[in-house]
C-alpha cells in the first residue's frame, strides 16, 4: 500500500528513491547474462542513457554499434570505453534525415542484429523542419526509428531472439495521441518543445504496440520503457529549470538505463512484446482517462508514418 501511494506521487517514483525502492523486487542475477557473438545497435549512444545502455551491453559481451549524429564525438566516446572499445563500432546516423537512415541500414545489409535500442531523442526550444519536410521532433522520435526498424527487420529476423526496445519518457503521461499535431509542420506562434516531445513519445509507444501486434509469433520482441528522471546532458541543457529543481533526486544514467538492458537481455524480456515497462515491471500507459486516444487515431498514426516512411502493407509481419 505504501509503495502504491509513493508511486502515485510520481516524484517519489520517477526519482532515484523510486528506483532503489523498486529494485528491491528485481529478480537477483537476472542481468548476469553473457552475449558473446551477439550484435546490438544503440541510437544516440554518445552520452546519457544511450551511452549507459551501450556500456551495459558491452560489459555483457555483446558487440555494439554506437549510432551517433556526431561521428567525431562518437569516436572520442569509443576511445573512452577502455577495454570495452574493442567490441564497439561507431557509425553515423541522423534519424531526422530519412536518407541517412537508409544509408545506415544499407551499410548493414547481410548482417545479423540481435538488439536494436531506439534511444536517440531531441527536445527543441524552437520550430525546426527536416530536409524531408517533417517537424524535427516527430522525425527523430517516430518516423526515423520506424523506418530504421523496418529496414533492419531482415537483420533482426536472423537472430534466434531479437529485441527491439524503444526508450520513451514519462512525459507522455500528460498527453493523448494527436496525429494532426504531430505532423503539422507549420511554425507555431509559440513553439512548445516539451509538448512536442511528449506527443512524440506517446506516439512512439503506440507504434511499438502496433509493431508488436504485427510481429507476434516472430523471433522479434518489440517493447518500450521509460527510464524515470535521470541525470543526463539532455536534461541539463533542454530542461534547465527542471534540472535545477530535481538535481539532488535524479537517477544516475545507469539506473535510467537498467530497464532497457532488462528488455534487451533478460529471459523475462521475451514476455514484453507490445508492453510498456518501468523499473523491470509492466506499467500502465495511461494515468488519466483524458489521455486515451480517440477511436481510429492509432490507425491514422500507422497510416501516416507508413506513407512517409514508404512501408509496405506487410511491414513487420511475422
Amino acid at each position: 500500500m505504501l509503495d502504491a501511494l509513493l508511486d502515485r506521487s510520481i516524484l517519489l517514483s520517477f526519482d532515484r528513491t523510486g528506483f532503489r525502492r523498486h529494485a528491491r523486487r528485481f529478480v537477483p542475477g537476472e542481468l548476469d547474462v553473457r552475449g558473446e557473438g551477439s550484435t546490438a545497435i544503440v541510437t544516440g549512444a554518445s552520452s546519457g542513457l544511450g551511452l549507459a545502455i551501450a556500456e551495459g551491453l558491452l560489459a555483457r559481451g555483446l558487440d555494439v554499434i554506437l549510432a551517433v549524429r556526431d561521428l567525431a564525438k562518437g569516436v572520442r566516446v569509443r576511445q573512452g570505453l577502455g577495454a570495452l572499445s574493442a567490441r564497439a563500432r561507431v557509425m553515423r546516423l541522423e534519424l531526422g534525415d530519412l536518407g541517412s537512415v537508409r544509408s545506415f541500414a544499407h551499410a548493414l545489409e547481410g548482417t545479423r542484429v540481435d538488439v536494436l535500442v531506439h534511444n536517440a531523442g531531441a527536445l527543441l526550444d524552437r520550430h525546426e523542419l527536416t530536409g524531408d519536410g517533417l517537424e524535427t521532433t516527430t522525425a527523430v522520435h517516430l518516423v526515423g526509428p520506424t523506418l530504421l526498424s523496418h529496414l533492419l527487420w531482415p537483420a533482426l529476423s536472423r537472430s534466434p531472439d531479437a529485441r527491439l526496445v524503444h526508450v520513451s519518457s514519462g512525459g507522455m503521461y500528460g498527453v493523448a495521441l494527436d496525429v494532426d499535431a504531430l505532423f503539422d509542420a507549420r511554425a507555431e506562434p509559440a513553439f512548445d518543445g516539451v509538448r512536442r516531445y511528449a506527443l512524440a513519445k506517446r506516439a512512439q509507444v503506440v507504434m511499438t504496440e502496433e509493431i508488436a501486434r504485427r510481429c507476434a509469433g516472430s523471433v522479434v520482441t518489440a517493447s518500450a520503457m521509460h527510464p524515470g528522471w535521470a541525470d543526463t546532458p539532455g536534461v541539463r541543457t533542454s530542461l534547465p529549470r527542471f534540472y535545477a529543481l530535481t538535481r539532488p533526486f535524479l537517477r544516475t544514467p545507469a539506473e535510467g538505463a537498467d530497464t532497457a538492458l532488462f528488455l534487451a537481455l533478460a529471459a523475462r524480456g521475451r514476455e514484453a512484446n507490445g508492453r510498456f515497462y518501468f523499473d523491470r515491471a509492466p506499467a500502465r500507459t495511461h494515468l488519466r482517462a483524458q489521455t486515451i486516444e480517440r477511436e481510429g487515431e492509432r490507425a491514422r498514426l500507422w497510416d501516416r508514418v507508413a506513407k512517409i516512411a514508404g512501408l509496405p502493407e506487410d511491414a513487420f509481419r511475422a
